[in-house]
């Protein structure tokens, strides 16, 4: 991880000059997000809380018996209840809509219900309750993705440039495992909740027939299967809106914290800057050596453009696209190829709304890391060297017991000094 370049060499810019995104704009951007009361992860575990003492007050409920066989009435509302955390955390857009929804259908229900019904009236208001801060959470993070791009945008200026020509594997198919695995768990749901509701309305009178079984089964596969069809169509739009024109460019820090995740920065100059927003750094994100910047002796290469360990300190990277919690951005930064090139490395990668990263503030090396590990080895052999020709004069000996340098030197002679 040592031969990340520092800083862009003049010929990875385009042909535009790339405004740096300076860090007053960047802190500006930061304290735009959301706040972390209603941020995505939060959010979801607080209301899996909050659904789950509703469900458990409905459960304890007086049950509408239907006349036969199984009821389907409040089958839709249970489904969009229990997935409410879900969509929460993946497709606030799908929870702004389906909130009202639920909050219409639960205050129907709750006008049929008789006063008697304690836990019943209760856990209607919850839900009620937990849709209101669902659907407020919600609409404040689309807000703040707006405000980000806004002021992204307003930083990058009026200028746009074209995306880099090679772009990763994964870019190209980003979203469809996800909408393949939710339609399919939603096909087989589908096929659940037919054969049970064709069960059901085939059974006599005399004998209903109890679906609740399949119910639940096709519920447990619903909820997962609308959030990950959700999740990979706002996946695949984010990564084809990067398609749809000439982008915004600004050039950017990046930083690993791990071998999983890495994050944005604003200038690499100033030190003050805070981690901005994180994505993954996956294999299949990254299109490496796509092409070649500068070639000449390695010395010379580093001294010029020296390269650091990016888990130190962040590099220069251009970035395309308006970077906001669940956009998809283009990042091109410079990297060693052997020893005697540099080339461009290109990541595209959807930008997670991470908060925790456990980064400790940074200092500029200065030169190159592969060339101060090596004078490191250089000086540590050395040292090795002259500890080990320091230390074998006796060791090495093999004159015979009467050699007068190793009786004086060591103190030992042949009869082993007793």
């Amino acid at each position: 991880m040592s031969d990340k370049v520092k800083y862009l060499p003049q010929a990875a810019i385009p042909d535009a000059d790339v405004p740096v995104w300076r860090t007053e704009d960047a802190e500006r951007w930061r304290k735009a997000a959301v706040p972390a009361v209603f941020g995505p992860v939060f959010g979801a575990w607080a209301l899996v809380l909050l659904v789950f003492g509703a469900v458990v007050l409905l459960g304890w409920s007086d049950p509408q018996a239907p006349d036969r066989g199984t009821s389907w009435e409040g089958y839709p509302a249970a489904v969009l209840l229990v997935g409410l955390p879900l969509w929460y955390r993946m497709i606030p857009a799908g929870t702004v809509l389906a909130t009202p929804v639920l909050v219409g259908y639960t205050l129907f229900e709750l006008a049929g219900l008789p006063e008697s019904d304690g836990p019943g009236r209760v856990g209607s208001w919850l839900v009620v309750a937990l849709c209101g801060a669902a659907f407020t959470g919600a609409l404040l993070r689309l807000r703040a993705r707006r405000g980000q791009c806004a002021l992204a945008l307003a930083a990058a200026g009026d200028g746009r440039r074209e995306l880099p020509d090679a772009l990763p594997r994964r870019h190209h198919r980003r979203g469809l495992a996800m909408i393949l695995t939710g339609g399919g768990l939603c096909l087989a749901a589908a096929a659940l909740l037919w054969w049970a509701l064709a069960r059901d309305l085939g059974a006599a009178p005399e004998h209903p027939y109890d679906a609740t079984g399949q119910q639940v089964l096709a519920l447990l596969l619903l909820v997962p299967a609308t959030a990950l069809l959700g999740r990979g169509i706002g996946a695949r739009r984010a990564a084809r809106r990067l398609h749809a024109g000439p982008q915004p460019a600004l050039r950017v820090g990046i930083r690993a914290d791990s071998l999983t995740y890495s994050w944005l920065y604003a200038d690499v100059r100033d030190r003050s800057g805070q981690p901005l927003i994180a994505f993954r750094d996956h294999v299949e994100n990254t299109a490496d050596h796509v092409r070649t910047l500068l070639g000449g002796s390695e010395e010379r290469l580093r001294t010029e453009h020296h390269d650091v360990n990016w888990f130190s300190e962040p590099i220069e990277a251009v970035l395309y696209g308006a970077p906001f919690e669940g956009a998809e951005v283009v990042l091109e930064h410079a990297a060693f190829y052997g020893n005697t090139r540099i080339t461009t490395s290109v990541l595209a990668v959807p930008l997670h709304p991470r908060r925790r990263h456990g980064l400790k503030p940074w200092r500029a090396a200065g030169r190159s890391a592969t060339l101060k590990e090596r004078e490191g080895r250089a000086a540590h052999r050395a040292k090795a060297a002259e500890s080990g020709s320091g230390g074998s004069g006796c060791g090495t000996s093999s004159s015979g017991c009467g050699s007068s340098s190793c009786g004086s030197s060591c103190g030992g002679g042949c009869g082993g000094g007793d």
